[in-house]
């Protein structure tokens, strides 16, 4: 083992792979912290005006406020993610009339007995179908 890597003050010997593995998640973080583009000035006639970058850094954004304080793991956001498509794949096959009730409960906030009153129905029928679109939506998670 040729190559070496300073843990605290000690040299500890390590194979070139895990050499280069190191050093490269270690200039990937350096990168992410300092040296992403923040934007570029762009001139029209007499107008300039500072257009941002698509990229930017972990550093610049904290000192304009941005809060990366989050508690949720990004296995959990890209499970929210995976979960949220499945939904709108879902949410499309269902009838017009089913897509409306699940707008009017989870959207617009209204009661089953508001919804009910609305489509001058008992309130049972509307529970009663709101359960089985709500089935009809389970089968896509399971």
């Amino acid at each position: 083992m040729s190559r070496f890597i300073k843990v605290g003050r000690e040299l500890v010997p390590v194979s070139e792979e895990v050499y280069q593995a190191y050093y490269k998640m270690g200039r990937r973080a350096r990168y992410l912290e300092e040296d992403v583009k923040v934007g570029r000035i762009k001139v029209e006639g007499d107008k300039v005006t500072f257009v941002d970058s698509k990229e930017d850094s972990i550093q610049r954004l904290m000192e304009l406020g941005a809060d990366f304080a989050s508690n949720q793991l990004v296995e959990d956001i890209v499970a929210d993610k995976a979960e949220m498509q499945i939904l709108q794949k879902a949410m499309a096959e269902l009838e017009r009339d089913e897509q409306e009730l699940i707008e009017a409960i989870y959207f617009q906030n209204l009661s089953t007995r508001e919804i009910a009153k609305q489509e001058k129905v008992s309130q049972p029928a509307v529970v009663k179908r709101h359960k089985k679109v709500l089935d009809k939506l389970r089968k896509y998670f399971f």
